[in-house]
């Protein structure tokens, strides 16, 4: 049994990919990124092709609604009860700290810096700023910069802090559950759920223009809206969709999806939206669907989001805006270095929407070398940096520094608890059309793959067949490894696992013990095919990158895996006396294989799995549980969770 189980330990270790090899295919990675870049160019064809200015607003009014659909929509607008909790006077300006609900017990908190000098008289024009990926939020050097900066140039500034940032962590159990982190756990179960974490990401900053217009010191209908890296993001997200804003000045985030996909890979869960590529909201479509309201790209030339992508985005956009005769209300700044919002930039954010939004005319356009050179002699650290907080000063609107201590406080985990009870409620038995109707699988019957590199060799008491089964629809290979006793008993037995197949190494030898033919194909992602160009915020695996690239084009790698399963499982009974086989999953790899089970009941005996994963209802009542996108399936929870398809 010991040599038996080395034996097939070597097969199942030897790679049957080898690259420069005419039956490599394409790899998953290369085959989902070349599907990003075509519809992102065929995207910013279709924006610079609306001639008219009525064709342009038909394509406007479509992105929009499909993005806002896409997120899971908005919900109805509630009080928001709003709170100063304290207020700092400072030289020019003051400081407010305001606490206010987004939703009901669902609060936001934030520093509104108000001017104070008596050349500026209210009511004053306003400014909306979300905070970028900063665990400590409105209080980082940068942001609370964009206050004094703001407030100095008369604008009333709202500087908020996003969920998972500031005093906003959305789970006490984890204090490092902040940020990027934060966002893509939740975003792994907005997702299920078929909303995006965006959806609370901006819900949260059109509350904020509901609050800073509310003000009697602002006048509500001259508020722009800036804000750098996450952020800038937002601030996008929050111009397209909110068509309250006079002007929009995002920096550090928009280029084109696919120089940002080629230089760092696909960003966190709010920068890629379900499907985003396939309608329409890339990068341009984000900067002009809201045309022609003055919008200022604000970027720097060593940014991980490419200044060349950067101009292209501007480049394409002055032609959309010159279809409205409004070429002078779309601009770049620019500056030199990494990624960061320098005092250059954000000066020149200011005056921009001091000259649109404050209807000062005078403000824009400036001296930019004048501009850049206050990037040389700015220091956070310098005693007079200029920043709202001195050193030791309380800076938090909370008492403890964390919204979830006021009591009734609900996270953004409760709400998506609600929704879960919700659908739970009318939610009937999946059958294979509803669920082909959410995941996207198509019909083994749609579906076909070519056996290439085939290789036969022996073992005691039977031989092995190895080869790539090679997509006929987008050259995928799937790896697939079969082992066929010479005196063949039992049914058939299709392994797939989440890691490599060696690992099966002993299964498989037991089964042949039973003389039983057993076959081990290699999912998409997984084994052999698990290569990626980028790690996807510092996931483990390499296959989440490839859930992120299928997302932006509006499909599930969860759908894609099952149908490589039922195409090796079509294959492997093809090469047996037997018709149809028994599947074992392993792991995640469970997750595609109960769809394929479900979906081509025909094609298996049985079905059963080991090291089960949890299932998606367990994943969104408990966020401390690492899950994966690519585990998951956009929607899903509003039809089925995966474990049902496994009964």
């Amino acid at each position: 049994m010991t040599n038996l189980v080395n034996v097939i330990s070597a097969v199942l270790s030897a790679s049957l990919l080898k690259v420069g090899d005419s039956h490599m295919g394409r790899t998953p990675h290369d085959n989902l990124f070349n599907q990003v870049v075509r519809l992102d160019r065929a995207s910013d064809a279709a924006w610079t092709a609306c001639a008219t200015r009525e064709a342009l607003a038909a394509r406007q009014a479509a992105v929009r609604e499909k993005t806002v659909a896409a997120i899971g929509g908005f919900p109805a607008k509630t009080p928001l009860n709003p709170v100063t909790t304290g207020i700092v006077k400072k030289d020019g300006y003051v400081i407010e700290k305001v606490l206010f609900e987004s939703r009901p017990e669902h609060y936001v908190t934030a520093h509104l810096f108000l001017p104070d000098d008596p050349k500026y008289t209210p009511p004053y024009p306003g400014v909306v700023s979300p905070c970028g990926h900063s665990i400590t939020g409105k209080n980082a050097p940068w942001y609370q910069r964009v206050g004094v900066t703001g407030a100095k140039l008369g604008l009333a500034t709202l500087v908020y802090d996003p969920i998972d940032q500031g005093e906003r962590r959305q789970r006490k159990e984890d204090p490092w559950h902040g940020s990027v982190t934060g966002h893509n756990v939740t975003g792994i179960r907005a997702h299920l759920l078929g909303w995006n974490v965006a959806q609370f990401r901006v819900w949260d900053g059109i509350r904020s223009f509901d609050y800073l217009a509310s003000r009697p010191e602002v006048d509500a209908a001259r508020i722009g809206v800036t804000g750098l890296s996450g952020g800038g993001t937002l601030s996008s997200y929050m111009n397209a969709l909110d068509g309250r804003y006079a002007a929009g000045a995002p920096a550090g985030f928009l280029s084109t999806i696919r120089d940002v996909y080629a230089n760092v890979g696909p960003g966190d869960a709010e920068q890629v939206i379900f499907g985003q590529a396939k309608y329409g909201l890339n990068h341009l479509g984000i900067t002009v669907l809201r045309a022609p309201s003055p919008t200022m790209i604000v970027a720097t030339h060593g940014d991980y989001f490419p200044f060349m992508g950067s101009i292209d985005t501007y480049e394409n956009a002055k032609k959309v805006y010159a279809v409205l005769g409004a070429e002078d209300r779309v601009a770049l700044m620019e500056a030199a270095g990494p990624h960061h919002w320098y005092e250059s930039t954000r000066h020149a954010a200011m005056y921009w929407l001091r000259r649109w939004a404050g209807g000062d005319a005078s403000a824009w356009p400036r001296d930019l070398d004048l501009l850049r050179r206050m990037d040389f002699a700015f220091d956070y650290t310098a005693t007079n940096s200029g920043l709202a907080f001195e050193k030791g000063e309380v800076k938090n609107v909370t008492k403890t520094g964390s919204t979830l201590d006021i009591p009734g406080s609900r996270s953004v985990y409760d709400i998506m608890r609600d929704e879960l009870a919700k659908l739970e409620k009318g939610r009937v038995e999946p059958t294979p059309a509803t669920v082909r109707s959410v995941c996207g699988a198509r019909p083994l019957s749609e579906l076909s793959a070519t056996p290439a590199a085939v290789r036969t060799d022996t073992f005691p008491g039977g031989r092995t067949v190895n080869l790539i089964l090679l997509r006929d629809d987008d050259l995928t290979p799937i790896p697939l490894r079969m082992f066929l006793p010479d005196e063949a008993k039992g049914i058939p037995v299709l392994l797939l696992t989440d890691g490599m197949s060696a690992d099966l190494a002993g299964d498989v030898a037991s089964l042949l013990g039973g003389h039983r033919p057993v076959a081990v194909a290699e999912l998409r992602g997984f084994g052999g095919t698990a290569r990626t160009r980028y790690s996807f915020y510092g996931a483990k695996r390499a296959d989440e990158e490839l859930a992120m690239l299928a997302n932006t084009i509006g499909e599930n790698l969860v759908a894609r895996r099952a149908e490589d399963a039922a195409l090796a499982a079509r294959y492997f009974s093809s090469q047996t006396a037997d018709g149809r086989v028994a599947l074992t999953a392993y792991g995640v790899a469970a997750i595609p294989a109960a769809h394929a089970w479900f979906l081509e009941r025909n094609l298996f005996v049985s079905y059963s799995q080991k090291r089960e994963p949890p299932s998606w209802r367990a994943v969104l009542l408990n966020p401390g549980m690492k899950f994966a996108f690519a585990d998951s399936v956009y929607g899903a929870l509003k039809v089925y969770d995966w474990s049902a398809l496994a009964r």
